[in-house]
């Protein structure tokens, strides 16, 4: 779970941050182009999860054996962690590389085919660390965890809702 957890809390990160750095300040990612309710809430759900995060470090520490198991488990994971960041990478490149050439294309439906398949496999991978990792929680952590994920799931929802207006 907290495997999961920061995993989300990596790709949410990346997933602002990068944009952020190419656009300016993270108040213009999509001004003019998606309706403000809509990017207040994406902003919220950034900033519940990064409170979430931070607060688990400080509230709920994790013991030094914690620690170090979680720590063995990713080293056991690294190289396909790795290997999922850059096929995420180069997936999206493929597919903006193809849909500017032509969004209806074959090459584009099998780009966006392959991100989907990433996005599987990456979730695959992310359940079998978080399955690992879960055991070693106390349940305290564990309800902490869950109920953080609630949270988040509930301003995602929110947010997805309020873009559809």
């Amino acid at each position: 779970m907290k495997s999961t957890l920061i995993l989300l809390l990596i790709g949410l990160s990346l997933a602002t941050a990068t944009p952020a750095m190419a656009l300016g300040r993270k108040a213009d990612i999509g001004a003019g182009i998606v309706p403000e309710e809509t990017r207040s809430s994406a902003r919220e759900v950034i900033r519940t999860a990064v409170r979430h995060f931070l607060n688990f470090r400080k509230e709920t520490p994790l013991s030094d054996e914690q620690k170090a198991s979680i720590s063995k488990i990713l080293q056991e994971h690294r190289p396909e962690i790795q290997a999922q960041l850059a096929q995420g990478r180069d997936a999206r490149r493929a597919m903006e590389t193809a849909a500017r050439e032509n969004a209806t294309s074959p090459a584009t439906k099998a780009a966006a085919e392959k991100i989907g398949d990433i996005a599987r496999d990456r979730a695959l991978l992310m359940a079998r660390i978080s399955a690992k990792v879960r055991p070693l929680l106390t349940p305290e952590q564990q309800k902490q965890i869950e109920s953080a994920r609630e949270e988040i799931d509930s301003l995602v929802d929110a947010a997805f809702a309020s873009a559809g207006r």
